[in-house]
C-alpha cells in the first residue's frame, strides 16, 4: 500500500478523503438527523416524510453530469477544481445560514435550503468522480474507492451520528455549525490543489466538444461493446447484500431493540467496522487486483447476509446482535468498494464525470427498488424467506462476476471503450490523429 501511495502526494489522498466524507454530510444530516430532531420538535409525519424525496435528488444528479464535463473554467482555477471551489463555497454558505433558523418554525425555509444543498452535494458529487477518475492510474482505483467507501461511512458517522449526539447539548446553530466546519475544512483543501500539475496525466481533453455529443452520452455509454455483460453485472453483483443491508434496521426494531441501540451499533460501531473494511478491500484491490479479491468479495456477500439471517433467527441476545451487525457490515463493504471500482475502470477520459455518475445512478436507482421491494415482501413471506432469497442472488453474484471477468472485465488497457482507443483506432472521436486534430491529447 505504501508503495501506492507514494505514486501521488499525500495531499491528494487527504483531499479525496475530505471530498468524499463531506459529500455524505449533507445527506446524511437530511435523512437521519434532521428527521429525528424535526420529530422531536413535533413535526407531522407528513413533513418529515418530504425530506426523503430530497434524496432523489442525488439519484438523479446524472442529468446534469455532461455540463459538468463540458463546462470548464479557466487554467489558472481548473477543471473539476473549479466546480468543487463553487460547490464547496455554496455549501458553507448555506449551512451558515441554516444555523442561524430556528428549527422548530422555519421548517419551509430549512427545506428549501436542504434543497439547495442536495443539488450542491450532487453537483460536488459528479466533480469529485470525474476528477478522481482522472487522476488516478488504473492500479490505485482500489485504494481510491476504498476512501470513497471509507469517507461515506465516516460522513454517515458525522452527519447522522455526531450531530444528534451533541445536538441535546450544543443545540441547532452549534450543530448545524459542526458540518459547515468540516465543509469549511474541504473547502480550504480544495482551494491548495493545484489541478494543472495532474493534468498530464489525463488522456484525453476534448477542447470543443459540441454540447450535444455531451449530452448524448448519456445514451451512447449503454451502445459500448458489452455493455449488456456490464449492466447485468452492475445490478446483480451487489443485489443479495443490498436486499439483506435493507432488511437489518427493521428487523432490529422487531427484536425491540431501542432506536438509541440501534444507532449506536448501525450508525457509529458499524460505520466504523465499514471504514476499516473498504480500506482493506481497496488495498486488497489495488495489491493483488480485481479478479484474485472476487471470490472474497462473493463470500464476504454470504457472510454479510447470513449476519442478518442471525438477527432474524430469534436469536436476540445483545452480544449476539452487535457481533452479527458488525460481521453484516464487514462482508457488505468489500463488494461496494469493488464495483466503485469497475465503475472508476468503466469511464472514458473524455467524459470521466457523465460516465461514473451514470452507471452510478442506475446501480442507486435499482438499489432502492431493490430495497424496497425487499422490504415489501418480507412483510409477506417473512425475512429468512427473503434473505434466502438474498444467498441465492450473492450465488448468483458469483456466477456472473466468473463470467464478466472470464470475458475480459473491463479490460487491462488504459481506457475501457474501444470507443477511446490510443494510439490506434476509431471511435466515437476518431482515431488517433482526428483526435488530436480536435484537441483531445493521449498522456499516459
Amino acid at each position: 500500500m505504501r508503495n501506492i501511495f507514494s505514486r501521488k502526494p499525500f495531499s491528494l489522498w487527504a483531499l479525496i478523503a475530505s471530498l468524499y466524507t463531506t459529500q455524505f454530510l449533507g445527506l446524511s444530516f437530511f435523512s437521519v438527523a434532521l428527521v429525528a430532531i424535526l420529530r422531536e420538535q413535533g413535526a407531522s409525519l407528513e413533513q418529515v416524510g418530504s425530506l426523503y424525496l430530497i434524496g432523489m435528488i442525488g439519484a438523479c444528479r446524472f442529468l446534469w453530469a455532461p455540463l459538468v464535463d463540458r463546462v470548464r473554467f479557466s487554467p489558472r482555477i481548473g477543471h473539476f477544481r473549479g466546480w468543487l471551489l463553487l460547490m464547496q463555497g455554496l455549501l458553507v454558505m448555506v449551512l451558515c445560514f441554516m444555523a442561524s433558523l430556528d428549527v422548530a418554525v422555519d421548517f419551509s425555509t430549512i427545506y428549501l435550503l436542504c434543497i439547495i444543498m442536495a443539488i450542491c452535494g450532487a453537483t460536488q458529487d459528479i466533480a469529485t468522480d470525474g476528477l478522481v477518475c482522472s487522476l488516478l492510474a488504473r492500479e490505485e482505483r482500489g485504494i481510491g474507492n476504498g476512501i470513497q467507501t471509507a469517507g461515506g461511512f465516516f460522513g454517515f458517522m458525522i452527519g447522522a451520528g455526531l450531530v444528534l449526539m451533541v445536538y441535546p447539548d450544543l443545540g441547532w446553530g452549534k450543530a448545524v455549525m459542526i458540518l459547515a466546519a468540516g465543509t469549511m475544512f474541504t473547502l480550504v483543501q480544495v482551494f491548495l490543489l493545484n489541478e494543472n500539475k495532474f493534468q498530464s496525466k489525463i488522456q484525453y481533453r476534448a477542447k470543443d466538444e459540441p454540447a450535444w455529443r455531451a449530452a448524448a452520452r448519456l445514451i451512447n455509454f449503454w451502445a459500448q461493446p458489452h455493455a449488456v455483460r456490464w449492466v447485468a453485472m452492475l445490478l446483480l453483483f451487489p443485489a443479495g447484500i443490498t436486499l439483506a443491508s435493507s432488511l437489518l434496521t427493521p428487523a432490529l426494531v422487531d427484536s425491540r431493540w431501542s432506536l438509541e441501540q440501534i444507532g449506536l451499533t448501525v450508525n457509529i460501531l458499524g460505520s466504523a467496522l465499514g471504514v476499516v473494511s473498504s480500506l482493506a478491500a481497496g488495498w486488497m484491490i489495488s495489491r493483488l487486483g480485481r479478479g484474485a479479491v472476487m471470490p472474497y468479495c462473493i463470500i464476504m456477500q454470504v457472510l454479510s447476509i447470513c449476519a442478518v439471517l442471525t438477527i432474524t433467527s430469534a436469536h436476540t441476545s445483545k452480544p449476539v446482535v452487535i457481533a452479527a451487525t458488525l460481521v453484516h457490515f464487514w462482508g457488505y463493504v468489500p463488494s461496494v468498494t469493488m464495483l466503485t471500482t469497475l465503475m472508476m475502470d468503466n469511464t472514458s477520459a473524455a467524459s470521466p464525470s457523465t460516465d461514473y455518475t451514470v452507471q452510478f445512478s442506475l446501480y442507486q436507482f435499482f438499489s432502492m427498488g431493490l430495497a424496497g421491494l425487499g422490504m415489501g415482501m418480507a412483510g409477506r413471506v417473512g425475512y429468512n424467506s427473503m434473505l434466502y432469497v438474498a444467498i441465492a442472488l450473492a450465488l448468483l453474484a458469483g456466477v456472473i462476476a466468473k463470467f464478466y471477468l472470464a470475458a475480459g472485465g473491463p479490460r487491462n488497457r488504459r481506457n475501457l471503450y474501444a470507443s477511446l482507443k490510443c494510439p490506434s483506432g476509431a471511435g466515437a472521436y476518431g482515431t488517433a490523429e482526428q483526435q488530436k486534430e480536435k484537441g483531445m491529447s493521449c498522456c499516459r
